[in-house]
């Protein structure tokens, strides 16, 4: 009888090599953020109207909660949320109600 190993190294699941990552030089990451700035100007102009609305009200909305954000301090924040939370109902002192352990 011959033996069915064949010989080499063993394959297991999931078990990768390493792959090196490619360095980009300074001029290549100086062009890739060109063309980034320039794809991201020449993206408003395929937006119809009603998307560029969006977006501006968008944009506008999160100025707004920023706003909001920086009125108050951290102890108004912690505040209330603890105030938010007292407020809440413990699902963890409600009783189970159920007919198993009642024997």
């Amino acid at each position: 009888m011959k033996p069915t190993f064949t010989g080499g190294s063993l394959c297991f699941k999931g078990d990768t090599k390493a792959k090196k990552k490619k360095r980009k030089s300074k001029h290549d990451f100086q062009e890739e953020k060109n063309a980034k700035s320039q794809t991201e100007a020449a993206g408003d102009e395929e937006l119809t109207n009603a998307e560029k609305k969006a977006e501006e009200k968008r944009i506008e909305r999160e100025r707004q909660d920023l706003k909001n954000i920086a009125k108050k301090s951290h102890r108004e924040r912690v505040e209330e949320f603890n105030e938010r939370l007292g407020s809440q109902t413990e699902h963890n002192d409600i009783p189970r109600v159920s007919a198993a352990g009642n024997g």
